[in-house]
């Protein structure tokens, strides 16, 4: 009778630890898809700063700010003489 009552309170432990961990693990699946969820998210944001980073950068919106700045474009590069530089001596 004792390893009767012995093997049943074994049995009751085994399923409360069963329940708890099973419990746990749940938990954490849901707080890992949270996780998976807010990565996904801030890649996208990462890509399109990126993109829109690189259309700020892009030649002709350079060019089209430069302008605005008053610059203007030379049709001519003019150099001015200068000594040789010591690499070359």
């Amino acid at each position: 009778m004792k390893l009767i009552k012995f093997l049943s309170l074994i049995i009751v432990a085994l399923v409360l630890v069963n329940v708890t961990l099973t419990n746990r693990t749940v938990d954490e699946s849901l707080y890992l898809s949270q996780l998976s969820s807010d990565i996904n998210s801030l890649q996208e944001d990462n890509l399109l700063r990126q993109t829109r980073i690189a259309q700020l950068g892009s030649l002709p919106v350079l060019a089209e700010k430069i302008e605005a700045a008053g610059f203007v474009e030379t049709p001519t590069v003019v150099a001015l003489p200068t000594p040789a530089s010591v690499a070359l001596r």
